[in-house]
């Protein structure tokens, strides 16, 4: 078997591979593309899994000479070679034997592969009723943050909420401290809400461009992407997720500022140099908003100017900071801020709408008076 084809088009789909295939598995096929010909399209198939979403893409043939062909290379080895080869054009030479010879221009490989009979045949069907989708990187960045992807106890929570309303796609993520709704495409209209992993969402987005329009729709229980030469399905979960859409409805603020959410994030940084407990209060005094922190070494603080909007900014607020600068990492742009009826901190762009529950204000822990040395007798 012997083919031909465009590089820069294999090198990118090689890329996209091997970021899905698994680094460490306990199933070594995993690890691997599965390319297959198809010589009624003339089209070489590449298909990658991780069992929780599944790849495939087709790449078009300059050349080809023998029979239908599949077999399995490791991913990240095939990524390799592609990007090192110097021509514009690979010639892959396949015999009897286990091995591969890929060469362009002066530059040549031989490795091993393997049959592909045990490469899991992960069904990626296409779904009816498809409706269209861009932006996926950005709706990540703005949902995917809040989830907590460790929660064994709860699954839906490592879950992001796609729902789709006559007024376009929203992406809900909540780790049961933090609730974030972003706004996602305008034109995604219909309705239907999916559960889908967020670990799932975010292999999504590093395979594609802001720019790139899917074709979405359910089916098997996965969530299907289309376009053209490249189909991803992520499996969904089951359950019914919290009503954030009445949780944030029914939160009213006693005051707001404005700010700038770099400038805010920069400010956090700054005033957690002597963080020890993960904790942050902020301090609201009218038009100047100070962030500080206390740990065992010592204290630290930085403060910014902000513009009141609304009510009497005032008093002491504490808040978790890992949580605060992920979602201050994925705002963009002017943010508004505000402290509600419970003290829930509130966080609003054009595109997101950021919840955080208060933690209990401590004060702490003085250090251990030294006992006088005892006196002679």
């Amino acid at each position: 078997m012997n083919f031909t084809i465009e590089r820069a088009a294999f090198l990118t789909a090689a890329k996209r591979t091997a970021q899905l295939a698994p680094s460490a598995s306990p199933l070594e096929v995993l690890k691997c593309a599965l390319l297959e010909i198809d010589t009624g399209t003339r089209c070489l198939h590449m298909t990658a899994t991780n069992m929780e979403v599944t790849l495939r893409q087709d790449v078009p043939l300059l050349a080809y000479e023998g029979g239908d062909t599949t077999f399995a290379i490791d991913a990240k080895l095939l990524s390799a070679m592609l990007t090192n080869l110097p021509g514009n054009t690979v010639e892959c030479c396949k015999g009897d034997k286990d091995t591969l010879a890929l060469s362009s221009d002066h530059a040549y490989y031989q490795v091993p592969v393997t049959s592909g009979k045990g490469f899991p045949r992960m069904n990626i069907p296409i779904p009816e009723g498809m409706v269209k989708l861009s932006g996926v990187p950005s709706m990540v960045r703005r949902a995917a943050f809040a989830t907590d992807p460790n929660n064994s106890n709860m699954p839906l929570l490592r879950c992001v909420n796609l729902r789709l309303t006559a007024d376009g796609l929203r992406a809900v993520g909540s780790d049961g401290v933090c609730i974030v709704s972003a706004k996602g495409d305008k034109q995604c209209t219909g309705d239907q809400t999916f559960l889908i992993p967020a670990a799932n969402l975010e292999k999504l987005a590093q395979l594609c461009e802001e720019k790139d329009t899917f074709s979405v729709g359910m089916a098997d229980r996965q969530l299907v992407f289309v376009k053209e030469g490249f189909r991803f399905a992520a499996r969904l979960m089951h359950g019914s997720y919290v009503d954030t859409d009445s949780l944030i409805a029914g939160t009213q603020n006693t005051f707001t500022v404005l700010s700038d959410s770099e400038e805010l994030r920069r400010t956090l940084q700054a005033a957690t140099a002597a963080c020890m407990d993960n904790r942050t209060i902020l301090h609201f005094d009218g038009d100047r908003l100070t962030l500080r922190c206390t740990g065992e070494v010592g204290s630290s603080n930085a403060a910014l100017t902000v513009i009141p909007l609304t009510g009497q900014p005032a008093g002491d607020y504490c808040f978790a900071v890992d949580r605060l600068e992920r979602c201050l990492r994925a705002l963009r742009g002017t943010v508004t801020l505000g402290i509600a009826q419970t003290g829930m901190l509130t966080l609003s762009t054009e595109d997101a709408f950021y919840m955080q529950t208060q933690l209990r204000i401590t004060a702490p822990k003085a250090k251990p008076a030294r006992k006088k040395a005892a006196k002679a007798a």
